[in-house]
């Protein structure tokens, strides 16, 4: 019979801020041992269900169900450690993003018999948390080259006397020609004009592969 988990410690000083839960499979049987953690993790009550192989690979995301059914019986027949990060789709049906790591050992009960042991860990809010914090960084250097952009064509515009979007169509040339991306060519237009120690008209007409125009 499996273990109940319930009265294993976590190891000495380990500490998470994520729901983590320790689990036992005999993977000859399919049965499982949860701690409540694992319970809560998908969306039930302690004991409210009984663990099997089944019901993990029920409650596994569609997309990611098959490879960890294939890791699961990989683990099983060498007995290496294993790990997965995929998702869980719990009984309210909310998507989470969970990490399980574990390790397969010989059975207390039978010397033949070989057990799983490990953790889920719930990844869903560090995951959600990394992903805003993406989106917010793409944002800021979005608009950063935006204004970069923005401060260029004036500049341009200005010493070629030309209307702001010719002064971009001069940029997005500059660009193609030299595979350097707009954003990083407007960016050294803006940084030459704030240096006082250089011909910054003739900079300019470097960077943008245009001849200075006759009378000026």
């Amino acid at each position: 019979m499996l273990a109940d988990t319930t009265a294993t410690q976590e190891p000495s000083g380990f500490r998470s801020p994520h729901l983590v839960g320790r689990f036992r499979v005999e993977p000859s049987t399919g049965r499982w041992a949860w701690s409540d953690e694992i319970y809560h993790l998908h969306g039930f009550e302690p004991h409210e269900v009984v663990p099997t192989t089944d019901l993990v690979l029920a409650h596994t995301h569609p997309d990611d169900r098959e490879g960890f059914r294939d890791l699961l019986g990989s683990a099983s027949r060498s007995g290496a450690a294993f790990s997965s990060v995929h998702r869980v789709v719990t009984a309210k049906r909310r998507e989470l993003t969970v990490t399980v790591v574990g390790c397969a050992r010989p059975a207390a009960a039978a010397a033949r018999s070989t057990e799983m042991t490990g953790y889920f860990v719930d990844l869903t809010t560090a995951v959600a948390e990394r992903a805003r914090e993406r989106a917010m960084a793409d944002i800021r250097a979005a608009a950063a080259s935006r204004g970069a952009i923005e401060q260029a064509k004036g500049v341009i515009a200005v010493l070629f006397d030309v209307e702001a979007d010719h002064a971009f169509e001069m940029m997005r040339k500059a660009s193609n020609d030299h595979n350097v991306p707009v954003r990083e060519l407007a960016q050294q237009v803006v940084d030459v004009v704030h240096r006082r120690e250089i011909d910054r008209r003739a900079a300019i007409d470097l960077l943008l592969g245009v001849g200075r125009p006759s009378g000026r």
